[in-house]
Order: C-alpha cells, then structure tokens, then sequence
C-alpha cells in the first residue's frame, strides 16, 4: 500500500499544502545557504576555489528557482482541485510534529552538512534506506494503517517524492471516484502560469492529465525519478558535494563559506515551542538589517500570494505584481541576504556573522480585496523604504542599502500609479 493514502478532496487538499509547505521550507534553506558563500578572493580563496564556489551559488540559485517552480505548481494544483494557493508555513526550525521525521529543517549556511542535509531531501525514492549512514536518519515504523482517515491522511513518506508519488495516486483515484469535472472544479483562469513568471513548466491545471504532468515536473526536476537523471536536483548537490570533498582535501583550510549562525533570527518567531535552538543577533545595525529583510519577505510573500489568488486584476495588472515581486527576490532580498553574512551577529556570538531569518509573522496574511491589497503594498513599500534610510543613517551600513532603499522606492511608485 502506498505510504500515502487520499481518499477524499480534504484528504488531497491537506497534503497539497504540505507539499507547498514542504518546496517553501527547502527554498529558504537553500537561499540561506548561497548568501552565505564567498563572492571573492580576498575572502581567503584561491582563483581555483573562488571559481567552484561562484558555479556552486549559480546551481544553488538555479534550483532555488525550480523550487519556486514547485511552489507554484502545488499552489495552482490547490486552486484546480478546491483548495486555496498556500504561502504561509512554520518559521525555521520546524517543530519535529511538523512533518514526518525526515524532515527536520533549519536555517544553516553552506557547509558539507548543509549540502549533506540537501541530499537527503532530494534523493530518489529508489535510494530510499531504512538508515542514511551519513545523516543517521532513523525511518520510524509506520503503524498499522486504519481502514479510512476521514480528517486527514497517512503521512508516513520519507521523500518528497514519495509524497508526490502519493499525490498522484490521489489524483487518480479521485478522478475515478468523482470524475474529472467534478475533481477540477478551480478555473483555470485563477492559476498562474509562465506568462507570469519565466518558469518553464509551470502550468495550469484543468484535469488529470495536466495534473499528472505538473506533478511529473517537480519529481523529475527535485527528487528524479530515477538515480540516472543528470539534471536532478540530487545529482548536482552530489557533484557539489563531490568537488567539496576534493578541494578540502587539497587544503584542509578551504571554507568556501562565511561563519555564518545557524537559525540567527533579530526577533524571536512566536510559533516556535523551543527556541533553543535559535541565535539571536544582538549586534544593533545587524538586527534592523535582519529585521528590514523580514519585512521585505514578508511582503514579497503577501504579494506572491496575491498573484496566486489570482481574483480581480487583469492581466497588465497580473504582470506587474508578478515583475514586482521578482524585482524584490532579486533586488531586495538577495542584496540584503548577502550583506547580513558580512555583519557581525553581535557580543554573544564572537567571531560569527548574521544571516536571514526567512521570518513571517501573523501579519503576513493575503488581503482579499484588490483595492485594499494594492493599497496595502504601497504602504508597506513606502515604510519599508523609510525604514531603510534610517538604517542606512547608522555607523557601518552596508552599501548594498542604497540599492534596497532605491528598489523599495521604484516598486512603490508602481502601486501609486495603478491608484491614480
């Protein structure tokens, strides 16, 4: 029997957002984890080395993209069969009742156990051991199975693509049991696709064969379908790991990454029951970096969520958000994320730097009014920007500021403009 059982559309529903969960969590584990490499060679890098470590961030950075990819496609895969896109999930750490146990997320920044815990996510369900000798990950024992679940499911999968594997049985069944019009019941007007976002493969879905393939896309680009998949997210932490391996074994003083805390959060989340396992950055200019981050993902997220929702703008205006919230991946964020691994974390934490947190806060809701939602991201846009000229105000400001603070104000004046 499959290790995930659907029986129902809630059943479905449940673990479609898991697994919108799931891509978010591994997002920004991976974000975290290329901020943190070297961008030169006064780093302490050799021309060798700094060479690796700059293709090491290109794959990283190309896989967080087909992470967003997931993210969308179970996001759509929501909408087409009654759900809603999910965007929120549990702030990192994971609490160990989140998800099965194999699935003990944290923000870490690259090391060869970062990119250890990378292959674990992403290994084909073909290479799926009871015991992972290098992690020490126990499968635990599935109980025994009932005859139905009518609240929500199974959920005894140890890979992603056991998940989707049991997502797909679920698609089937369903389509058998209800009929495929009865299945899709989303239009597919309210999904998102490429026209958006430049994601190839992202498609909308309209009935069991658009959804068989928009699954397909995210086993065969994340876990592989088989060992033998070069192009498998799998396959290429392998060979990051393999040519890691082989550097320090040439120097065993290579670190291709800045001492960057594991966890660093500014603000402690409130959905964390332990919160032992965070560090709190105590240095000031390095907390309202970390906290201007936060803010801007946050926003970032409402916004996506937005565009996913999909409800009542057209399709210029559609495009704009889309633009918009890529402009604050790339402008924002990823400029704020590199900069916080050059600070300091603070007394309590000699010799390290900070990081991002990835934080979201009870705020980070989807307004569910056009007007209002584009009102809101104006507003928050301008803050953000106000924010970021008093930090920039402060002794030791990094000069990546100057870019966030300019960007904040560009993609304000684009909601004020849509207002009249």
């Amino acid at each position: 029997m499959a290790a995930v059982r659907i029986e129902n559309r809630a059943q479905l529903i449940y673990l479609l957002t898991e697994a919108a969960e799931l891509e978010h969590q591994v997002l920004c584990s991976y974000l975290l984890a290329s901020f943190t490499l070297k961008d030169d060679a006064n780093e302490g890098l050799s021309q060798e080395q700094l060479k690796a470590v700059r293709r090491w961030r290109s794959i990283i950075r190309e896989i967080t993209v087909q992470e967003m990819l997931h993210l969308a496609s179970a996001c759509n895969l929501l909408t087409a069969v009654g759900g809603a896109p999910h965007l929120r999930r549990p702030n990192l750490p994971n609490s160990p009742r989140a998800y099965p146990g194999a699935f003990q997320l944290r923000l870490m920044p690259f090391s060869l156990e970062a990119v250890e815990q990378f292959i674990f996510l992403e290994r084909p369900e073909s290479l799926d051991p009871v015991e992972d000798e290098r992690t020490g990950y126990l499968s635990p024992q599935a109980p025994s199975l009932k005859l139905t679940d009518i609240f929500s499911s199974e959920r005894h999968y140890d890979t992603l693509g056991e998940l989707y594997r049991g997502i797909q049985d679920g698609l089937t069944y369903l389509s058998h049991k209800l009929g495929e019009k009865q299945l899709f019941i989303g239009p597919e007007d309210a999904q998102t696709d490429d026209s958006h976002f430049r994601l190839p493969g992202l498609i909308k879905v309209g009935n069991l064969t658009s959804a068989m393939a928009a699954v397909n896309i995210i086993i065969e680009q994340g876990e592989g379908a088989t060992v033998d998949i070069e192009d498998s997210h799998y396959r290429k932490f392998l060979k990051i790991r393999d040519e890691h391996e082989a550097l320090k074994a040439a120097d065993p003083e290579f670190q291709p990454a800045r001492p960057v805390l594991a966890n660093p959060y500014a603000m402690l989340p409130t959905d964390l029951l332990d919160s032992s396992a965070l560090a709190l950055i105590d240095d000031p200019l390095s907390a309202d970096v970390s906290n201007l981050f936060d803010g801007c993902y946050e926003l970032m997220v409402q916004m996506l969520g937005r565009l996913f929702v999909h409800a009542e703008e057209s399709e210029a205006e559609l495009k704009t958000l889309a633009d918009i919230t890529i402009g604050l991946m790339i402008e924002v964020l990823d400029p704020l994320g590199r900069a916080l691994t050059r600070l300091p974390a603070g007394p309590s934490h000699p010799g390290l730097s900070a990081g991002a947190s990835f934080r979201l806060s009870r705020g980070a809701s989807i307004p569910t009014q056009k007007d209002a939602a584009w009102f809101v991201f104006h507003e928050r846009l301008t803050e953000l920007f106000a924010y970021c000229r008093f930090v920039q105000l402060e002794n030791g400001a990094p000069q990546a500021l100057t870019r966030v603070r300019d960007s904040l104000s560009k993609f304000a004046g684009f909601f004020s403009m849509s207002r009249g």
